[in-house]
């Protein structure tokens, strides 16, 4: 074949980058596109048929939704969302065929909505599923193939803010590409994979290789790229905290705690010196996250629903209809405690499962537990209700669950770390207050309450113990021995207080004020 001359190839270097140009003059507005795998939902203003696109597993879910609501209303990006297309979730709730959920796909792609078509996801409805044959690192992987060998460079986003160790790769592969990422750290988990099988998932490690984070230090990786190719692991986490051109976790206490190493059994050496560098250089924020908007008594399904102003009646009803449904002696003036919270060891469940022989014998009070988790966990407390009338436990029910939150008198949760925590502030909401250790997101939410002086909002302890747990319940037993009115009182005050303090309206203009940083960074550069 004739070699093209110089001249020529010159001529047509220039045309595509002309055509490449005007074809990102499309909008005037700066472009965000936000990776996340969970979301709750999407607003109505990017389609009518975007209700159906969702998956949730977590806090991240709620959060991703919120966000995106509110930027949508903000109306100051072109925004753009890419989420898996879990065809499983999508027939269940719409019993539409494959071939139109393909279709709505492409119509959805020109309102912002990108979805992730990929058999990693077509069998499951949950972000957290297990699949053998789709581990989560390959739907992982899948999800950031798709961003990166395609959406990066079909939308050119002004930034690209990424979501936990899922979407660990895209900041890197987006500094190569000369875009500005923000990533947000909801927990402190990551994965590993060496560049070999992040290659054969179909994504180049080599394009952006030096904004990778080995897990050994590989010298001169583009030179030493062949040794270190299918044995040194990159570690997804730490690579996209290094990456990144800002860097948040989900509360400002969280990020503290990171930076002073205070979980150094938990956090690895590559996550926190990546922290440690941001943090340094003012490239990190804690953010607190906040309940989504649907999270209110007035309209909640599946409670009665009530105010601050009929909260005495109707909260005590719906103490009344827990009891029923968790079949607890229905004692109006017995303390109810809540536990709100997965089974695991980072929510200190052990805490109190283990010394609830303890307290029963010492205190009056109904325990109900709604939540599912570590098996052994589960099947001491079937063990112990049988033994104990005043303690249920029942598997995780959203609706259940919510409605523990707007008939209990307390919530417990005495979590080892949290970095934000929902259930501490959606409670409040309720009028139900929360017993919490003081740490993460719970510490920048919950303060103690002082009823002489009108101030706090729960009860709070030190220490993750028997007798942090102890004092967290003894002080929550001596404001429930009050006059109900001025119970009340304290209530109606933090119901106000909660819905103000805590919504997702403040926490999406904090993380624009971000994106506006980062966009003028750009400009400037």
């Amino acid at each position: 074949m004739e070699k093209l001359s110089k001249e020529y190839t010159e001529k047509i270097d220039n045309q595509i980058s002309k055509d490449y140009k005007n074809y990102f003059k499309k909008s005037k507005k700066p472009k965000i596109l936000l990776c996340t795998p969970e979301i709750t939902e999407l607003p109505e203003g990017m389609g009518n048929a975007a209700n159906i696109f969702s998956a949730k597993g977590g806090g991240l879910g709620d959060i991703s939704a919120g966000l995106v609501r509110h930027i949508n209303e903000n109306n100051k990006y072109e925004l753009h969302i890419v989420i898996p297309k879990y065809d499983l979730k999508i027939q269940k709730i719409s019993a539409i065929a494959n071939k139109q959920i393909d279709r709505l796909a492409v119509v959805l792609s020109g309102r912002g909505i990108h979805l992730v078509n990929d058999s990693a996801f077509s069998y499951i409805d949950n972000p957290y599923s297990t699949n053998t044959v789709h581990p989560p690192v390959r739907r992982s992987l899948a999800y950031q193939r798709y961003v990166i060998n395609e959406l990066l460079d079909r939308i050119k986003p002004d930034v690209v803010h990424c979501n936990d160790w899922m979407t660990g790769l895209i900041p890197a592969a987006a500094k190569s590409k000369g875009i500005k990422s923000l990533f947000t750290l909801h927990n402190i988990f990551s994965e590993h994979r060496t560049m070999k099988e992040i290659e054969i998932s179909g994504i180049r490690p080599m394009d952006f290789v030096e904004n990778l984070y080995f897990e050994s230090f590989p010298g001169n990786i583009k030179k030493n790229w062949k040794k270190n190719f299918d044995t040194n692991r990159v570690d997804f986490t730490a690579s996209a905290i290094m990456s990144s051109d800002f860097f948040n976790t989900v509360s400002p206490s969280f990020l503290e705690e990171l930076y002073n190493d205070e979980f150094k059994d938990l956090v690895s050496r590559p996550i926190y010196n990546t922290i440690k560098e941001k943090y340094e250089n003012n490239k990190a924020a804690g953010i607190l996250n906040a309940p989504n908007d649907t999270i209110n008594p007035k309209v909640m399904p599946g409670i009665i629903n009530f105010n601050k102003y009929t909260m005495k009646e109707k909260k005590a009803k719906n103490k009344q209809l827990f009891q029923e449904k968790m079949g607890l002696p229905l004692e109006e003036n017995t303390p109810l405690f809540f536990w709100p919270n997965r089974l695991y060891g980072q929510k200190g469940p052990d805490i109190l499962i283990n010394n609830l022989e303890y307290f029963f014998s010492k205190y009056k009070m109904q325990i109900a537990v709604v939540a599912n988790g570590d098996k052994l966990l589960e099947k001491e407390l079937k063990r112990l209700q049988k033994k104990y009338p005043n303690l249920s436990f029942r598997n995780f029910e959203e609706n259940l669950s919510n409605l523990g939150k707007a008939g209990a008198d307390f919530i417990l949760m005495p979590s080892r770390y949290e970095p934000c925590g929902l259930p501490q502030m959606e409670a409040l909401r309720f009028g139900t207050l929360p017993i919490v250790r003081a740490t993460g997101g719970l510490k920048d939410s919950i303060s103690h309450l002082d009823v002489e002086n009108n101030t706090g909002n729960g009860f709070v302890f030190l220490m993750a113990d028997k007798a942090g747990l102890e004092f967290g319940i003894k002080e929550a037993l001596r404001f429930y021995a009050l006059d109900i009115n001025i119970r009340i009182k304290q209530m109606q005050r933090i119901m106000s207080e909660s819905k103000r303090k805590y919504n997702l309206k403040t926490t999406a203009e904090k993380y624009m004020e971000i994106y506006d940083k980062l966009i003028k960074e750009k400009m400037d550069e």
